[in-house]
């Protein structure tokens, strides 16, 4: 925000000594504050689609905030040519006509097309359902095998995710990221006290109440796209609306996790032991700071 005050009173300098230079009439200047005004507006328009891009798939947020970027540069540009029309008057008025029609298409094209990547584009965070099971049991064998293959000793042989364990938990506290009508990710969210990370070697940064987050995986086909963060983000907000804090635990040999914990916001909390006997590297966050 402080860089974007000094450029704009920058350019308010610059083109009121412009003005005065090429004596332009006062009038102009309502066209010259008119789009400075609009910088101001795209700017706080921009940053409230970065607020919500958790809730948008990255193609979608990458669109729009490209879409209003354009839009404001040929608002500006327009508004620029009318302020200098007065000392450039030449085709003043087909040159003004040409930038109008512009200002019209671009808004014209932006709002179809951003209507028709809404039907498809944003992101649904709920409750797994019955239907959902089949889908979930393959994101977790795929994840566990890609865990084998890197070398970590997780969800691997009797621990590997089963529709036992898919039961347990549907329809109560497993949850799923949707795309495109498809599931992208999915975590199970444990509220209460998780009698696994009452004894931790450590110490915990929060305290009760706290949702505990289990079975984090995505599906192979949506890997590097972000979901799987934007996920964290809706957790975050359904921990924020309940008062409470939340809890992670991975394996201390799944370095892609213990990143991705870590990029998250969490702090590192210290070891606890999951069935007494399986060592896991314990974080958590506040949510209400």
């Amino acid at each position: 925000m402080k860089f974007w005050s000094g450029i704009f009173y920058v350019r308010i300098l610059l083109y009121f000594v412009l003005g005065i230079f090429f004596k332009t009439h006062k009038s102009s200047y309502v066209f010259l504050f008119a789009s400075f005004l609009l910088d101001l507006v795209f700017l706080y328009i921009i940053r409230y689609v970065e607020s919500i891009s958790y809730s948008v798939s990255d193609k979608f947020f990458k669109f729009l905030k490209s879409g209003f970027k354009i839009i404001n540069i040929n608002f500006n540009t327009l508004f620029l040519w009318m302020y200098i029309s007065n000392f450039l008057g030449f085709f003043e008025s087909y040159i003004s006509l040409i930038l109008f029609f512009c200002v019209v298409f671009a808004v014209i094209l932006f709002s179809v097309r951003s209507v028709s990547y809404m039907k498809s584009e944003i992101l649904v965070f709920r409750l797994a359902k019955e239907y959902d099971r089949d889908k979930i049991l393959e994101i977790y064998v795929s994840a566990a095998k890609s865990l084998k293959k890197d070398g970590v000793d997780q969800w691997q042989g009797v621990y590997t995710p089963s529709n036992k364990d898919i039961d347990e938990h549907i329809g109560v506290d497993l949850y799923v990221l949707e795309y495109c009508k498809n599931i992208v990710c999915t975590a199970c969210l444990v509220e209460g006290i998780d009698e696994f990370y009452e004894k931790i070697d450590g110490k915990w940064n929060t305290s009760i109440p706290y949702i505990s987050i289990h079975k984090v995986a995505t599906s192979l086909n949506y890997k590097r796209q972000n979901f799987a963060r934007k996920m964290m983000s809706f957790i975050e907000i359904a921990a924020r609306r309940k008062k409470a804090d939340l809890r992670i635990d991975t394996h201390e040999n799944n370095e892609k996790m213990k990143r991705f914990i870590l990029s998250c916001g969490y702090n590192h909390c210290g070891v606890v032991y999951l069935s007494g006997t399986l060592k896991r590297l314990a974080y958590d966050k506040k949510t209400n700071v």
